[in-house]
């Protein structure tokens, strides 16, 4: 090999350290965050004993909710998270209540069914209500999930501010979601004394999120972001009341 030809195989052999060097890491820096977010959330997680958590899927039965360009259904979309997120908070030591487990409606009119999710809440003095909903928009390039809160109670924002940074900070397959909390006069929201939340997980409407939607592995992503944000919610000395 002449004298061009090794320098040649010496940058090569350099290159592919430098790289070898880089991803080994990334990947250690990326082993050390998941460790420590875990870490975290073991420690945390002692303060969700006997927390009492209403999860409210909505839609169901005869109202199928939104519906992508693919044919997912948003009913199908928010149970699938809903049961992964119970699941999760279970696990902590949180007691689970799910307003509906399968593809029903609670009640012949939307209102009826709506003041039944409420009802639920009410009867076993729920802690939270959170209601998980998938988004729709005329343009198919929306994407990102978003939580929303009502003035119905101090600690509705408090709880969305948690779950939202916990959202953006899990969820960046289809890039940085800019979405912040927002506040909204939901009727499931505003008539409830609780601290109380409603999360679009996501745009159905745009192709490549309604595809992540439907699979189970980033359902549990998402329901797993929502329970780091409720976990340090309810760690903070403020969980009841909010921060005043």
């Amino acid at each position: 090999m002449d004298l061009l030809g090794e320098r040649r195989a010496g940058a090569v052999r350099a290159t592919a350290a430098i790289l070898l060097l880089f991803f080994a890491c990334g990947f250690l820096l990326y082993s050390f965050n998941i460790l420590s977010g875990r870490r975290e959330m073991a420690a945390l997680s002692t303060t969700m004993g006997q927390r009492i958590i209403v999860l409210d899927p909505g839609h169901g039965g005869v109202d199928g909710g939104a519906k992508g360009p693919g044919g997912i259904k948003e009913e199908t979309v928010v149970l699938g998270v809903a049961k992964y997120l119970a699941k999760y908070l279970e696990q902590a030591g949180a007691k689970v209540f799910l307003t509906r487990e399968k593809d029903i409606e609670l009640a012949a009119s939307n209102v009826e069914d709506l003041d039944a999710r409420l009802d639920l809440a009410r009867d076993v003095a729920a802690d939270i209500f959170i209601s998980i909903h998938a988004n729709s928009f005329p343009s198919p390039y929306e994407f990102g999930a978003q939580t929303f809160y009502c003035h119905n109670h101090p600690g509705s924002k408090f709880l969305a501010e948690n779950i939202q940074d916990s959202l953006v900070a899990g969820i960046d397959v289809l890039g940085y979601n800019y979405r912040k909390v927002q506040e909204a006069e939901y009727y499931v929201l505003r008539n409830l004394a609780i601290p109380a939340n409603l999360i679009e997980v996501g745009f159905l409407s745009n192709p490549r999120e309604e595809s992540l939607l439907s699979q189970s592995a980033y359902q549990k992503r998402l329901a797993y972001c929502i329970f780091v944000g409720v976990v340090r919610y309810f760690s903070q000395d403020t969980a009841i009341d909010g921060p005043q």
